[in-house]
């Protein structure tokens, strides 16, 4: 190839201008200005008849549990002391159902009010409605039910889709319930229409709704602060879910602590009786032991002795009280009568580990308490807790059996020492001292009573004073802008649908698209140089190009003409072989019109059909069909026989093929194709070989060897990429002579990427489409397309 070729095809490979990639996809424009017009018709369809949605949120402070009252004594009682919240388990408890129907119950929102309209339903406040319906009686409790009301007129309404007529304020028997509608003011204006559903939901079902409706949530990780918040096209209806919720769950804190302290008091009032008895028997025994033995002060002489005797028994005093302690509280926590109720503090006992273990077995008492307001008891978290309990109530009956035997140790040794202190003082009378053990017991339970009245006051004091830890912190208020549908969101998606759509369409089309769309196409997979372009024909005959015929098309082949000295070697006759692919490719619509540019050039130019399996030159001329090379190679008939002028171009001549034999590859073999070439050559400048496709048949190859150059015919949108490959594989390995290649059958609509090739500087061509309706061009002007055919382009 001339190095001017070689340069002009590294020109070429540079690939898209950005005008050529607008020119490629501007046709998809009125798709994309369609589906981005549709997608936002949609979205205000869908905001204009969807039912908005509110938000609505408050939120409560749950502060960390303290002192009822103030006194330590009294939280390690119940070892509430230090015991906080987990937000966590809160949370659980808001969203619960045993909560929700605390709400409904509240609200009465197991009726529900609907308005229905014309396009949508909407959710009604009972307090809006302009009747109350009241419920007499319910047939079934298990499923729910609704009706549809129509109000008629002021008094009368209707029930479903029946006609009969009832006043307010009449009991009807419905087949499942009975009930009652009572008026209320009502103006038609304030409502969709004058039709109202009304249903009623089972309690279980309600609550089990609104407990999956409300959401609760922790502002942030670092405060007490939960945010509670409901969703509903209703603002009111939503404000009273949100409030009820609230107050709700403050009452039931204040519940949780009146019940703590109703336990505690109960503890106490049954040991004060107990106490009570035994201090009776006690100081009933000391009056008779003093009346009986007439005994009064000690001796003043022996009041040094009674000093050491006296700090003995002060210890073993103190230390009985908490052996008695020990002992009550070793009973109250083996009686099995009530083995779910808490237990008391170690009162006094110093024992860290007795004091971790009444702490955890109380606080799973609550726990178990807390869970069975949810969850049934045969629920095995339920199982979980019993077992912990029972576990932990023998690990505390060993402990103090632990902590009793210490304490006995403990008072056998000061009793020890008292024994040593009274031999010392053993001239005083026996009798005193009967008096004075009889008065330490007395002592021991009169403490003991003391200290239950001192807790039965606190406890009181503090059950009347209980306040609750949790706070509203912001009261309920509903969104002015509706949560749902968010326009703005909708509106900017529908957008992006409406780009995506089309764009994802295209871009699929093309990804999924293995035809030839443009030069880059070709560029990209052979560097085989380009002959020409040929745009799309419309009118019905093959031949175009005729004497002083100034046609678009025909001016392209003029081009294709000119650039033909740049690829055919220096030569007087020039033999150039047109073949494809595959077949509808237009090789010979190019071979006639080829054939007729250079032969109104003043060359005597013939066109051979040697495409024997499927020939259409004499058809496209329009010529009927004759004797032809396969009478020629078979028979015995000379060239001028098979030679036929072409009535409508002068100096154009064709060979047609002739009857289609059956071996056609074997008669391409024959000796007498060469004679045949050259006769031809004697008699004519050009000659044009109309060949079978290469892709298929082996034709083209076989009568390469007599041709000079080779135009291989590619068609815009219907050649396969993969045949591209096929034509570089020709070129390279060089089994074409000169091939080149000529793009037919280009259509602008189609987007294909091209203006046009020159070699040299000398030939120039065109791409379809560029220049049209200058005046350079035959017809152009004059050619008007309806508004359908542009609509049809725009698609196609």
């Amino acid at each position: 190839m001339p190095e001017h070729l070689t340069d002009l095809q590294e020109n070429k490979q540079a690939g898209f201008t950005p005008r050529e990639l607008i020119f490629k996809y501007l046709r998809y424009l009125p798709w994309l200005v369609i589906s981005v017009g549709v997608m936002l018709v949609l979205a205000y369809v869908n905001l204009r008849y969807t039912t908005p949605i509110y938000n609505v949120s408050g939120k409560l402070l749950v502060a960390h549990s303290s002192s009822r009252n103030g006194n330590e004594k009294f939280d390690d009682i119940f070892q509430m002391q230090g015991a906080g919240n987990n937000l966590n388990n809160e949370m659980e408890i808001i969203k619960s159902r045993f909560m929700a129907a605390r709400v409904v119950k509240k609200l009465g929102l197991q009726l529900q009010y609907f308005n229905k309209g014309k396009i949508r339903t909407t959710t009604m406040h009972a307090m809006d409605m302009p009747f109350e319906c009241r419920i007499v009686s319910l047939k079934d409790s298990i499923n729910g039910l609704g009706f549809l009301v129509t109000i008629v007129n002021g008094n009368q309404f209707t029930v479903g889709e029946q006609s009969q007529l009832f006043n307010f304020g009449q009991s009807l028997n419905l087949p499942q319930a009975e009930i009652q509608f009572v008026k209320r003011n009502y103006t038609g204006s304030n409502f969709s229409s004058n039709q109202f559903i009304i249903s009623w939901t089972p309690m279980e079902n309600m609550a089990a709704s609104l407990s999956s409706g409300i959401q609760v949530a922790k502002v942030n990780d670092f405060s007490d602060v939960l945010g509670i918040a409901y969703a509903s096209d209703n603002t009111k209806l939503g404000l009273d879910i949100v409030n009820g919720f609230m107050q709700e769950y403050v009452i039931f804190g204040l519940e949780d602590k009146k019940q703590q302290a109703d336990n505690t008091l109960d503890f106490i009032k049954d040991q004060l009786d107990t106490v009570r008895l035994q201090l009776g028997g006690v100081e009933g025994n000391l009056l008779n032991t003093k009346q009986r033995n007439s005994i009064f002060n000690p001796n003043l002489q022996s009041s040094m002795f009674f000093n050491e005797l006296s700090e003995a028994n002060k210890q073993i005093t103190s230390e009985g009280v908490k052996l008695k302690l020990a002992d009550i509280l070793y009973n109250y926590v083996n009686d099995r009568s009530n083995p779910y109720r808490m237990v008391p503090s170690t009162m006094g006992i110093e024992e860290p580990t007795l004091s971790f273990q009444i702490s955890s077995f109380n606080k799973l008492q609550l726990d178990r308490e807390t869970a069975l307001k949810t969850t049934p008891a045969t629920n095995p978290l339920i199982k979980d807790y019993e077992t912990g309990i029972e576990k932990l109530r023998t690990d505390m009956l060993q402990n103090l059996r632990q902590v009793r035997q210490g304490q006995s140790v403990t008072i056998d040794e000061l009793n020890k020492k008292y024994r040593e202190a009274s031999s010392q003082i053993s001239a005083i009378p026996g009798k005193e001292k009967v008096l004075l053990d009889a008065t330490r017991q007395q002592s021991i339970l009169q403490e003991l009573y003391s200290f239950l009245l001192q807790k039965k006051l606190e406890t009181a004091i503090a059950s009347a004073s209980t306040i609750s830890n949790i706070k509203v912190l912001e009261s309920p208020m509903a969104s002015s802008i509706p949560v749902s549908p968010n326009r703005k969101a909708l509106y900017i998606g529908a957008l992006l649908l409406g780009i995506g759509i089309p764009v994802g369409i295209i871009l699929l089309r093309e990804y999924l698209n293995d035809k030839v769309k443009g030069k880059q196409d070709i560029e990209r997979l052979t560097a085989t140089p380009i002959l020409g372009e040929i745009g799309h024909a419309d009118q019905s005959g093959a031949l175009v190009v005729t004497n002083n015929n100034r046609h678009f098309i025909a001016e392209q082949f003029r081009i294709i003409r000119s650039n033909l000295q740049y690829i055919l070697p220096k030569t007087d006759k020039q033999v150039i072989m047109v073949t494809s692919s595959f077949s509808g490719e237009g090789k010979s619509f190019i071979s006639t019109n080829l054939g007729a540019v250079l032969a109104v050039s003043g060359k005597r130019t013939v066109i051979m059909e040697f495409d024997i399996r499927k020939p259409k030159i004499l058809e496209g001329l329009g010529m009927k069909e004759r004797l032809g090379i396969t009478n020629y190679i078979v028979g015995n008939i000379a060239v001028k026989d098979i030679i036929y002028a072409v009535p409508t171009v002068e100096n154009l001549f064709v060979v047609p093929c002739g009857p289609v034999p059956p071996n056609p590859a074997e008669i391409l073999l024959s000796e007498k194709v060469r004679a045949l070439f050259t006769e031809l050559q004697n008699q004519f400048d050009t000659i044009i070989i109309d060949t079978a496709p290469v892709g298929l048949v082996s034709d083209a190859v076989t009568l390469g060897v007599f041709a000079n150059a080779c135009a291989y015919i590619v068609r815009h949108n219907y050649t396969l990429k993969k045949q591209v490959q096929l034509i570089d594989d020709l070129y390279t390995q060089k089994k074409l002579p000169h091939l080149s290649i000529i793009v037919n059958d280009i259509e602008a609509a189609r987007g294909y990427g091209g203006y046009g090739y020159g070699y040299g500087g000398y030939g120039y061509g065109y791409g379809y489409g560029y220049g049209a309706g200058s005046g350079y061009f035959e017809g152009q002007e004059q050619k008007k397309k309806s508004v359908f055919r542009k609509i049809k382009k725009w698609f196609s």
